[in-house]
């Protein structure tokens, strides 16, 4: 492990995690300016739900962009992310404000399974935690598949969350699925949304989770920018914000 000292807290990752520790290495902050770009469109007033939390880069900055009495709900699937996650959080005391979950979200309730790997350097992540060390990995773009860990599903529907103001999903090629069992939640809240657009942007992560789980094939069909823009009358959605594969609906 390796803990870097920010501006927003003390962060820890793994030695080997080659994507987002990297850029800590070279002393930058992980996507810092899609932070400061979308903190505008934070209401600090309401609550945040974040999907895909990773070791909680995101959600420790976002605990300072809400007001005392307002939380992050972080979802993290894989359990040594999530107890790295759970690691962050305690060693800022953000204990309060971050309320963290091991659960994936998807488009049912239930048992599910991660990927076993690494799409981007074609490695075995189960290895690269404990056996591979010395080798790198990039943890936070693994997916959901059918050959890695075994992990337990939700929807964002059935969360019931309070007064959701934003959504934050990164979930490597999900992101359709699990919209498409979030529609009571969106039209009761209306929030921010942003999230990675797999389908239209570098599609290899959504192709795959199809793969996996080809008997929602309706689901992975469901697009959110249409349903908010056409059934609930958003204001606008910003294609690649900040010019990279996030895209954000504005109500």
């Amino acid at each position: 492990m390796k803990t870097h000292n920010t501006k927003y807290g003390q962060i820890t990752l793994y030695k080997n995690d080659c994507f987002i520790g990297k850029t800590f290495d070279n002393g930058k902050y992980w996507d810092e300016d899609t932070l400061i770009r979308v903190r505008p469109y934070i209401d600090p007033n309401r609550n945040i739900l974040e999907i895909g939390g990773h070791c909680g880069t995101s959600s420790i900055p976002y605990a300072g962009f809400i007001n005392r009495d307002k939380r992050v709900y972080v979802y993290e699937p894989q359990k040594n992310m999530y107890q790295l996650l759970v690691h962050n959080i305690e060693q800022n005391k953000l204990q309060d404000k971050i309320i963290p979950h091991n659960l994936g979200v998807f488009c049912y309730h239930g048992i599910g399974f991660m990927s076993n790997w690494d799409l981007v350097n074609g490695s075995m992540v189960s290895k690269r935690y404990h056996e591979e060390i010395a080798l790198d990995c990039n943890f936070g773009g693994i997916g959901l598949g059918r050959d890695g860990e075994l992990v337990m599903f939700t929807t964002i529907d059935k969360m019931n969350l309070p007064d959701i103001g934003y959504i934050h999903c990164d979930a490597q090629g999900s992101e359709n699925f699990i919209f498409s069992k979030a529609i009571d939640t969106i039209t009761r809240h209306r929030p921010v949304i942003l999230y990675e657009n797999n389908e239209l942007y570098e599609r290899f992560s959504y192709d795959d989770v199809c793969r996996s789980y080809p008997e929602y094939g309706a689901n992975s069909r469901f697009n959110i920018a249409d349903f908010c823009m056409e059934k609930l009358n958003y204001s606008k959605v910003i294609r690649r914000f900040n010019g990279g594969q996030d895209d954000l609906l504005i109500p």
